[in-house]
């Protein structure tokens, strides 16, 4: 009788061992699928990314027939923004302005938004939009002036607050730039070198209102949001002349 109990005890013993190594391999298996599709998190952090590839991009990829293909961008960015776990709503592509400003070159120079917010009324205005940048991409120097097309606009006062991912925001000040930036010659020439690093929780305002400013995304690409008292694409000038003719065109 007593052989039988222990028997009895020792099989389910080992049942319930088998349950539990069976359970484990389940989920350490499942662990290995989440990293391979680059969104594996640790229960500690939530926010924690491991052994998730950054998206890379070759500049062919966004061209058709030597033309900007908007379509292919957006989808760039959306990688993007799921590489950071950014939430991609449902109309997120319909609303996302992309601009490789004419030069030919979207993964060095380019820009992606979706304007949130953009209101004027008498004596106040506001303005919130989010800015996504690729990989190593440069969103071109450029300032804003009182008035342009816009005649009665106000003269453009902003700043940027990084959400993912890290910025080099440049402006006005003593040259700084770090190795890592190289300015794109499909560019051209900068008039101003004073960066700012931001990370994640950084906020960096303008410098004067009218100065020159760019900015320079890291090697994971940034995703920040834009605030401000107000824009009109009629008052922004860009230091490149066919960004700056191509940003006009039409205004």
């Amino acid at each position: 009788m007593n052989e039988t109990i222990l028997t009895r005890r020792n099989l389910l013993g080992t049942a319930v061992a088998g349950i539990v190594a069976a359970a484990a391999g389940t989920a350490e298996a499942q662990e290995r699928q989440r990293r391979r599709e680059g969104g594996a998190r640790s229960q500690g952090d939530p926010f924690e990314r491991r052994e998730r590839i950054v998206p890379s991009f070759g500049n062919a990829q966004f061209y058709k027939d030597g033309k900007f293909d908007e379509n292919a961008a957006k989808d760039a960015v959306i990688a993007l923004c799921r590489y950071h776990r950014y939430p991609v709503f449902p109309d997120f592509k319909e609303k996302l302005w992309v601009s490789d400003y004419g030069i030919g070159k979207f993964t060095e120079v380019g820009l992606a938004a979706i304007m949130v917010a953009n209101n004027r009324r008498e004596g106040s205005s506001y303005m919130l939009q989010e800015l996504f940048l690729l990989p190593n991409q440069m969103l071109p120097e450029h300032w804003h002036v009182k008035g342009g097309a816009d005649k009665d606009g106000p003269q453009k006062d902003e700043g940027w607050f990084v959400r993912y991912g890290r910025s080099y925001v440049i402006g006005e000040g003593e040259p700084n730039l770090p190795p890592e930036i190289a300015v794109p010659a499909s560019h051209g020439d900068v008039t101003v070198k004073h960066a700012v690093v931001a990370d994640p929780g950084t906020f960096v305002p303008l410098g004067p209102l009218g100065s020159h400013h760019w900015q320079f995304a890291g090697k994971e690409g940034v995703i920040l949001s834009e605030v401000a008292n107000y824009h009109s694409n009629a008052c922004v000038r860009h230091q490149n002349k066919t960004a700056n003719d191509t940003f006009l065109k039409g205004i």
